[in-house]
């Protein structure tokens, strides 16, 4: 049943204006009258119920020594005692105060009228969402949305007019999505890859620099305007029914003290990783402990490892986030069965093995860590490259295996945008075909131009598509 009054204020609005500059006139007399007359028009066309209270606003309309205002008093009254209005008290309130001549309000242009009643753009987000939902497969997987490292993918994009990613990564255990180190892109990589703030209950950010905690601002942006949503959509059912529970989407933050520093006004609550320094639950299924590294000249920098239960099984993947190589990284690392490792630059010193990077792995550092006695990963990604003299990752990568495979078995693969690992099965997601293939069977394919997109490929799909058009 429609008992809204704003439509009718709408067209009530000129004679309300009209009788106030004539008040106490013949004129005003005639204002009431038509308003009185609208009104009766205004139910009749609508084909609706005319309330009690607006009744009572006509009968006193009509009285000669009766104001408007007078009147929207007494009609003001009546409100509480009318059984037709489902959802207009408040509405009704605000007509009336209006009429008391204690708000002025200008009327709604044309132009804009049809505007707030549209839907909003989360309820397309979510419309969005719920369609991705039913075909995606993000459930117990690390999602790799991370491409290169710094200021990499702006100069890139600038100088050659063409798509370059930074990002972070994604781990989902029984539906409880992490974010880790959401830098330059990461929102709209995630998005691509079918994750909205829904899939998000926590995030985690290991240092503060741009390309780990670019858009931290924009997750809980998102956070902020889909709880509005819901607050909203709560408001406007509370009117019609009782009993309806409070939808909130929470998000717990996990930041090292920089970026807790800079990100207070947004982020009222969060975790430090210091105190993370032995096991912490994050939920039922996922706990997490870290380690301080050796990154950052002021601040603080720090690795993480996640032991995860995934359909009985448990299994614990480690992240080096940005380091220099340092005896206890490799040490913090050995129960890891998948590690992501950081390389960012390497030099020719570095290569050859003659100096070590002063603040990120490199080649030397990530051979070191690669071929510690007591490492057990089956799987090792190379992340967050800076290729500032060409685009060297398949390179790096296979000289890593070559050099690595001499003394243990590890599969080491270089991350992109799009890797999804499997975590029950450890194997890869071909990209094209989307199913689960062993690390033995899936081929690594590299880009058909500099920092272009690597796939990862099943034996099928080699020979019967077409997977790099």
């Amino acid at each position: 049943m429609n008992t809204c009054l704003s439509g009718l204020w709408d067209i009530l609005i000129e004679q309300f204006y009209n009788a106030i500059v004539d008040n106490g006139s013949d004129e005003e007399i005639k204002y009431k009258e038509e308003m009185h007359q609208l009104i009766d028009e205004f139910y009749a066309e609508g084909k609706l119920h005319k309330p009690l209270h607006v009744e009572k606003f006509q009968q006193e309309l009509l009285k000669s020594d009766s104001s408007i205002q007078n009147a929207a008093r007494l009609a003001d009254k009546k409100v509480n005692e009318c059984c037709l209005c489902v959802a207009c008290n408040d509405c009704s309130r605000r007509f009336y105060e209006v009429l008391q001549g204690e708000k002025i309000e200008r009327p709604l242009p044309l132009e804009l009228n049809n505007y707030f009643s549209d839907n909003s753009q989360f309820y397309y987000y979510l419309a969005a969402y719920k369609t991705v939902k039913s075909y995606r497969k993000i459930n117990n997987t690390l999602i790799c949305l991370k491409g290169f490292s710094s200021t990499t993918p702006a100069i890139y994009s600038a100088t050659f007019e063409d798509t370059c990613t930074g990002g972070g990564l994604y781990l989902n255990v029984e539906g409880f999505g992490i974010v880790i180190d959401p830098g330059i892109g990461f929102v709209d990589s995630m998005h691509k890859q079918g994750i909205f703030i829904e899939d998000i209950n926590a995030v985690v950010v290991t240092h503060n620099h741009l390309d780990h905690n670019a858009d931290v601002g924009t997750i809980s942006a998102l956070q902020n305007d889909i709880n509005r949503y819901y607050e909203n959509q709560e408001n406007f059912y509370k009117r019609f029914f009782k009993g309806i529970k409070s939808k909130k989407h929470s998000i717990s933050w996990w930041l090292d003290e920089s970026t807790q520093e800079v990100n207070k006004e947004i982020i009222k609550k969060s975790t430090l990783l210091s105190q993370c320094e032995r096991w912490i639950g994050l939920s039922d299924k996922v706990s997490m402990t870290t380690c301080e590294t050796k990154h950052m000249r002021e601040g603080k920098s720090y690795g993480i490892k996640w032991k995860i239960k995934a359909n009985n099984k448990e299994m614990i993947v480690g992240y080096t986030s940005d380091t220099k190589f340092f005896p206890e990284i490799a040490e913090f690392m050995e129960e890891a069965d998948i590690m992501i490792f950081n390389i960012s630059d390497i030099y020719e010193k570095d290569v050859r093995g003659r100096k070590q990077k002063e603040s990120h792995l490199g080649y030397d550092g990530s051979l070191n860590l690669l071929q510690g006695k007591g490492q057990k990963f089956h799987l090792a990604i190379a992340s967050e490259f800076c290729c500032s003299n060409g685009d060297y990752r398949m390179r790096v990568v296979r000289k890593l295996s070559e050099q690595v495979r001499k003394e243990k078995a590890i599969n080491i693969i270089p991350g992109e945008v799009g890797l999804k690992v499997d975590l029950k099965s450890e194997g890869i997601y071909c990209s094209h075909c989307k199913q689960i293939v062993s690390l033995n069977e899936i081929s690594i394919v590299a880009p058909e131009r500099e920092f272009g997109k690597i796939r990862y490929i099943c034996k099928k799909c080699q020979y019967t598509a077409k997977y790099w058009s």
